[in-house]
């Protein structure tokens, strides 16, 4: 079989996707990136297109995720609490639990409870600093593709979101707040995060017991699952804010429920816009073509109305009966969508020039993205659409 053929990209499309590409390349900020996105992307999940793009991404992990000595841990502790970590903590176990391109996991104990020490890569916050000031580059390809957008408020956001992830006594601190708001979920657990012990560089929470996610071919209930996890995310957007970092080394399978960590980093997002948002699944579900390309424009200010009528159509090409009815979500269902999306960029290229997001938005795309990516992984059948409305 012939390799599937890249679609042609206008030159302002090009120039875009050539200058964000150099700037990850440059960056280690956007190595890092590249790094977390590896454990989203799936070899079955990828448009034909973009079939090398996996390995790609695995690269970048492999390069960005190698592990912090102890000792280096140890004396990273230390600056951070003022004292030894032996003077802290109970216990604290040398192998890591996780290692990942920004971050560093350890068991460790402190009054016979077991807790998750999370460790910032040194040395990351700086760099990160330094990267985003070269963000400005690309300000102008942006406006030349999306025309009505406020690219310097988009790129204001991106700035804020990337250093609020570096920041743990700030993640602490909202998934306190997340664990809070989701107390009602049903057979859902978000670890209780330890504020005295946590500051800029450390996160200290309780430890859940059970496997994550990763680490498990498939649940034995992956619909109970996937419920779960949608209902969570659901339930925090409703209250105001964005659960952006949905992955499945984030789920835990525990006995009797779900345990989901990362919500530090979610995101504030104003509840009228979530509101407004499913205004337009319910139209999209009824096969409002009226109601949907009102909601677009008038609830949510992202197109015109005779450009919201152009974006149903083509979400109907794209999405299929992914929402509207039962339907198996996987690496496959994901990889045809993707197909279906790269064959209909030009005609989704025809509106973008008249797209207006909020900045809100992109922690809103994140979150469906990376989630329907955890979902793909479960490999369930459930009626999306409604488990999202319910």
């Amino acid at each position: 079989m012939a390799a599937p053929e890249k679609p042609a990209l206008p030159p302002a499309l090009r120039s875009l996707l050539e200058a964000g590409g150099a700037l990850v390349r440059r960056s280690s900020s956007g190595r890092v990136g590249m790094g977390r996105a590896a454990a989203l992307v799936s070899e079955d999940a990828v448009p034909r297109a973009l079939r090398k793009l996996p390995a790609t991404l695995e690269a970048a992990r492999a390069e960005a995720a190698r592990p912090l000595a102890f000792k280096d841990v140890e004396k990273l502790l230390k600056s951070a609490w003022g004292r030894p970590p032996g003077k802290v903590l109970d216990a604290l176990e040398p192998e890591p639990l996780a290692v990942t391109p920004s971050a560093q996991v350890h068991r460790g104990e402190r009054d016979g409870d077991a807790v998750a020490v999370k460790v910032l890569r040194p040395g990351l916050t700086a760099a990160v600093r330094n990267d985003l000031a070269l963000l400005d580059v690309l300000a102008p390809p942006l406006r030349q593709v999306f025309g009505a957008m406020d690219a310097g408020a988009i790129l204001r956001e991106v700035r804020e979101t990337a250093l609020d992830e570096l920041d743990l006594e700030h993640e602490a601190s909202t998934q306190r707040q997340v664990r809070r708001l989701l107390r009602g979920v049903e057979g859902l657990t978000v670890p209780a995060p330890d504020l005295e012990l946590s500051g800029e560089t450390v996160l200290v929470s309780e430890l859940l017991p059970g496997q994550p996610l990763a680490d498990i071919k498939k649940p034995k209930d992956p619909g109970a699952v996937a419920r779960t996890l949608v209902a969570a995310h659901v339930t925090a957007a409703r209250a105001g804010l964005v659960l952006t970092d949905p992955r499945p080394g984030h789920v835990i399978i525990m006995s009797g429920g779900v345990g989901l960590l990362g919500t530090g980093r979610a995101r504030p997002v104003d509840r009228d816009r979530v509101t407004a948002g499913l205004a337009t699944l319910v139209a999209w579900r009824a096969g409002d073509q009226d109601g949907f390309a009102a909601a677009v424009s008038d609830g949510l200010g992202l197109l015109p109305a005779r450009d919201g009528l152009k974006a149903y159509t083509l979400v109907a090409v794209v999405l299929g009966e992914v929402l509207k009815e039962e339907t198996r979500l996987d690496g496959p269902a994901l990889a045809a969508i993707g197909d279906r999306a790269l064959a209909h960029l030009p005609a989704a290229l025809t509106i973008v020039d008249t797209l207006t997001p909020h900045p809100h938005d992109l922690a809103v795309a994140r979150s469906v993205g990376q989630l329907s990516a955890v979902l793909a992984h479960l490999g369930a059948s459930e009626d999306w659409g409604a488990l999202t409305l319910a």
